[in-house]
């Protein structure tokens, strides 16, 4: 797909680096909806306060940007942030999930879990380890 769209090869290693990237603005963009007020999400008056997990959101968001951008760079051994990065995201799903509606289940779960699964998916196949040891 990406072959007739660009005009290149992506290699698997550089797929799983753009499932990183949009990863990690779909952990920010879940942050600020949380974290700011929106018409969006409404709580009700004894819901706990979401705020301060928010705003961790963004900043792993941010931390993962920056990690994928600089190991893309040529820095090695962000290459194993970014991989528990995801597998900590990976974690997360299931714990986010529990007891909440069926289509915040269905929304959450393919919007963070498809994009996670491709990129480890990806990251762990033997061309993209080769394509590592080479840098």
């Amino acid at each position: 797909m990406f072959r007739n769209l660009l005009g290149i090869e992506l290699s698997q290693l550089r797929f799983a680096l753009m499932c990183s990237y949009i990863g990690s603005f779909v952990l920010m963009a879940t942050g600020l909806m949380f974290a700011l007020p929106s018409i969006f999400i409404e709580f009700t008056n004894d819901a706990p306060d979401f705020s301060t997990f928010a705003w961790i959101l963004v900043v792993v968001g941010i931390v993962r940007f920056i990690s994928t951008y600089m190991y893309a760079m040529g820095k090695k051994f962000l290459f194993y942030i970014v991989i528990a990065l995801s597998i900590l995201k990976i974690i997360e799903i299931p714990a986010a999930v529990i007891g909440e509606s069926t289509g915040f289940i269905i929304w959450y779960v393919l919007l963070t879990g498809i994009i996670e699964l491709l990129l480890l998916l990806n990251i762990f196949s033997k061309n993209a380890r080769e394509e590592h040891s080479k840098i």
